[in-house]
């Protein structure tokens, strides 16, 4: 029973609105009722297997004052018909059960407290009806930014209890039960709001300490989702706001990106809404930059052979292009470093997503076995980005690149000043080349937080300025249950979209007119 406890208040614990947090979770009162839903039967089942302390209580009875004993107490039925969870702000969740009835069995043994200390045992069935409790719950953080509860208050009630003896006198017994039915019906009164109080604030507590909301991506980064501040509900729906950064594991440093403003709620007939900031994909680009992931080193075994066009990294094959570097280095081999000397950007509007890279390009000749720099470009990169999010043993965001606009600037040439305009064209002509590779490199994508047994279910996109709003409804996988291996794939375009970046494909790189020129037979100008 515990993890779905910890699943439930997870995905209702949240914070200020005036915070403006990386990452958001809102769960709807449809989100609460169904996990209501699914608390009603593993609370049944944990009640059943729940261990009753024995009772003794003093009772005044027609044969003289008693000391009774309880023992061996087993339930033998619940039933819980009426149940809510109702969200109460700031920072409330009032969980109510009424109406409810409980059976058990157990062992019986008395002893009379005045001489002759008459004793007798035997069973004993009982029921009791109309049972009810409420609980309050606070959801909010440790100075850690962990998740934690406390029950602030709690109430219990018994309606009716019946006692039926079996054994020994039991027929002289059962004749004033109903004195020893009050009795138990204190003692009960008295154990149980303790019992409950004790398991929120403690074993649950200690339960939610042990997670790790510091989740890795890959080797170079992890993503952070401590809460920000205290839990808050508004408009009967109840968010959680997350750190949402990425840090590079080497050397942690906050992304100096600004932050999104994010409505107070949202609309949704769904069960809970997820968003994804702009400020969330700019850590991203931070902390891959820190961690010196933005920069790679071209070589021809980057090159797929059995294309359609035999390229490679050479000069002669590169004349029509760069006639300079082959008339000082002809027939030579070629390595490119890729270097990002910015972190990347992102913008989500209504429109799309894009981003912006900036960089060095260096093309560097295989001379005797060393490496010789000819020239240096400074380069940016406009950038068209999808969404997509991952459905399988846990949730991942996916970020694919589907336009490249580049531009180039000569920066520095060791073989003398000469005209880029065709490398430009080139590159244009290879955005599609340029974003495969892009993409090639792209292994992982930002894992989303999740909770045994609890999963997504299906997504539906909405996009603003500043931020994505994922809606969504969860589902409760039985611990019996293999989850399906298949991963499910919901995109924010599943048809794509017109990419709306500058245009520098006119650009007058130079101030020199365009050359006509082939690379392998192919034409670019």
């Amino acid at each position: 029973m515990r993890w779905i406890l910890i699943s439930f208040l997870l995905h209702t614990g949240l914070s200020d609105p005036n915070s403006n947090p990386g990452f958001r979770f809102q769960v709807t009162q449809k989100g609460i009722n169904y996990l209501r839903d699914v608390l009603v039967p593993v609370v049944t089942d944990a009640i059943k297997t729940a261990k009753i302390p024995t009772i003794n209580q003093r009772v005044d009875t027609p044969i003289g004052h008693i000391t009774f004993e309880l023992s061996s107490v087993r339930i033998t039925n619940v039933d819980i018909s009426h149940t809510s969870v109702k969200l109460d702000a700031p920072s409330n969740a009032v969980a109510a059960i009424s109406n409810a009835f409980i059976a058990l069995n157990g062992h019986w043994h008395y002893r009379e407290d005045s001489w002759p200390h008459i004793s007798d045992s035997g069973s004993v069935d009982i029921s009791a009806s109309q049972i009810s409790i409420n609980l309050n719950l606070v959801i909010g953080t440790t100075d850690k930014g962990e998740p934690h509860v406390t029950a602030k208050s709690c109430s219990f009630g018994i309606g009716h209890v019946d006692v039926t003896f079996h054994g020994g006198a039991s027929w002289l017994y059962n004749l004033f039960s109903s004195s020893i039915a009050d009795s138990l019906k204190d003692a009960i009164k008295d154990q149980v709001c303790p019992l409950v109080t004790d398991e929120v604030d403690n074993d649950l507590n200690d339960i939610l300490n042990t997670l790790d909301l510091h989740t890795d991506i890959d080797d170079n980064c992890y993503i952070d989702y401590t809460l920000v501040q205290p839990p808050f509900v508004i408009k009967d729906a109840l968010f959680v706001n997350g750190k949402g950064e990425i840090f590079d594991k080497t050397n942690p440093s906050e992304c100096p990106s600004p932050k999104q403003d994010m409505p107070e709620t949202v609309d949704s007939d769904r069960m809970v809404t997820l968003w994804i900031t702009e400020y969330m994909l700019n850590t991203a680009g931070y902390a891959y930059q820190r961690a010196g992931f933005l920069q790679y080193n071209l070589t021809n075994d980057d090159i797929p052979d059995d294309g359609f066009i035999k390229f490679k990294l050479n000069t002669t094959v590169l004349k029509p292009m760069l006639p300079e570097l082959y008339q000082h280095y002809p027939n030579k081999i070629l390595t490119i470093w890729i270097y990002v000397t910015k972190p990347i950007t992102f913008d989500i509007n209504k429109a799309g997503v894009s981003g912006q890279a900036e960089g060095t390009i260096t093309w560097l000749v295989h001379v005797n076995d060393t490496l010789v720099p000819a020239f240096t470009l400074d380069a940016q990169l406009d950038l068209c980005v999808n969404l997509s999010v991952h459905l399988g043993s846990k949730s991942e965001v996916y970020l694919d690149l589907i336009t490249v606009e580049p531009n180039i600037q000569l920066k520095k040439s060791n073989i003398g000043d000469f005209s880029i305009k065709s490398l430009q064209s080139f590159l244009i002509m290879a955005r599609f080349i340029i974003k495969e590779f892009v993409n090639s490199k792209v292994k992982h994508g930002i894992p989303l937080p999740s909770i045994d047994h609890v999963s997504f279910s299906g997504f539906q996109f909405n996009l603003e300025n500043g931020y994505i709003q994922m809606h969504s409804d969860i589902v409760y996988i039985d611990t019996r249950a293999k989850l399906d291996a298949k991963r499910e794939v919901y995109t924010v375009f599943p048809h794509g979209f017109e990419c709306k970046i500058r245009n520098r494909e006119n650009h007058d790189v130079d101030g020199q007119s365009e050359k006509h020129f082939s690379v392998l037979g192919v034409n670019f100008f």
